[in-house]
């Protein structure tokens, strides 16, 4: 063990039993002048310096000697090669098959789906570009120009048969009729859902598994967050199979006063709040797959018409996203959904350049492993929630 790393368990160590003693919380962060441990006021979220593209920094978790690259500034990426090893690769990829994978799904299924017309240059008539853009944003299915006009004819909506559909033609297909043929038309074609994949969950604050424990340590240390802050974290594998993708997407939602962010399994009105994703690729691809990051350095286009756009079609236009990222066994990769709240030193505004998803498997399959750090508005509620894993982990302890 390095003296660096030694001196950081042993910190983090007292300053635990200063806590205990205290009847309190205790954080520590690596300052440049050495370790600084305070109490519940200390508690902050941090950011790395990318400093400039190419940018490279050693890293020693564990006493492992890793080589941190900056890919982008804008918005940040940061790449670890070698973060887990192949062993560690291989636990997630087993623990997830163990448990048993499921059908991945999106924000906008169920209940959330609607039919809002996308008229875009309100003629009061729907191109065949304007009902495709209208699916897509109220059933999160991409279909080709072809399938429109399969579906006209299925349903007989374009009663005059010009590729067009006024009002009045509009009028014969009901929003519900609508739901159920996108339903089964998606589940004819399964990859035309904007994510086709099968995920498993696992949660830091309700696992012992010593391999996950592992690395939400060298997660804490590499981006400087306490451990307490990681453990409130939900961590997914995901698997993608041939023609597996995930269309563009944000990872987190706006910041808003209305809407709260999520608690784990919320059944109320609320948004999605990761403060930054940590992705680990746990297999080497055969070809495609690639992590593509759609605005990265590129201010000519803002996330709003980038949704209108072809480029969030990831199954059918990944080449025209400005950066790809090839997925390696055991490299990470680490953005930062929001910048901070210079005022709170909590989660602020969410960075639109993160509009990022995954380029379809051609050949092989794709494994991954998404650890998002998750944290609620203020916070003070995130302190209570702190408080409220560390009683639940010293309890699981106890029982063992």
């Amino acid at each position: 063990m390095k003296i660096g790393t030694y001196r950081l368990c042993l910190c983090y160590l007292v300053c635990k039993l200063i806590a205990i003693l205290a009847d309190d919380l205790t954080f520590c962060y690596l300052e440049d002048d050495g370790i600084v441990c305070g109490g519940s006021e200390t508690l902050r979220l941090t950011r790395i310096n990318g400093h400039e593209v190419g940018a490279e920094r050693v890293v020693d978790p564990d006493g492992k000697r890793l080589t941190m690259k900056t890919l982008s500034l804008n918005p940040l990426i940061l790449e670890i090669p070698n973060f887990l090893s192949s062993e560690e690769c291989d636990h997630f990829i087993s623990v997830a098959k163990k448990q048993g994978l499921v059908n991945s799904s999106t924000g906008v299924n169920g209940a959330q789906q609607q039919m809002r017309l996308l008229d875009t240059d309100g003629d009061g008539v729907l191109t065949i570009h304007e009902m495709r853009l209208t699916i897509e944003n109220g059933f999160d299915v991409y279909p080709d120009d072809d399938d429109i006009l399969q579906m006209y004819i299925d349903t007989d909506l374009d009663t005059n048969r010009d590729g067009n559909i006024t009002k009045d033609e509009m009028k014969n297909l009901s929003p519900r009729d609508m739901k159920r043929y996108i339903k089964k038309f998606i589940e004819v074609n399964p990859e035309k859902h904007s994510r086709y994949s099968q995920q498993v969950w696992m949660y830091p604050d309700q696992s012992t598994d010593k391999t996950f424990i592992d690395i939400q340590n060298r997660v804490s240390e590499v981006v400087n967050l306490p451990l307490d802050v990681i453990r409130l974290s939900n961590f997914q594998v995901v698997r993608y199979g041939p023609h597996g993708h995930y269309n563009a997407h944000f990872d987190s939602a706006r910041l808003s006063t209305e809407v709260p962010c999520c608690r784990r399994f919320d059944s109320r009105p609320c948004r999605v709040c990761r403060y930054m994703t940590i992705l680990f690729y746990l297999n080497d691809v055969t070809e495609g797959g690639e992590t593509a990051f759609v605005l990265a350095g590129n201010d000519s286009l803002t996330a709003e018409e980038a949704k209108l756009s072809p480029k969030i079609n990831l199954y059918r236009n990944c080449s025209e996203s400005a950066l790809h990222i090839k997925p390696e066994r055991g490299k990470v990769i680490v953005w930062y959904n929001h910048y901070i709240d210079q005022q709170t030193g909590w989660m602020g505004e969410m960075d639109d350049r993160t509009l990022h998803g995954g380029c379809p498997v051609v050949t092989g399959e794709k494994w991954i492993g998404n650890f998002w750090v998750r944290v609620l508005d203020t916070k003070e509620e995130d302190l209570e929630r702190i408080r409220e894993i560390n009683k639940k982990l010293n309890k699981i302890k106890t029982e063992l």
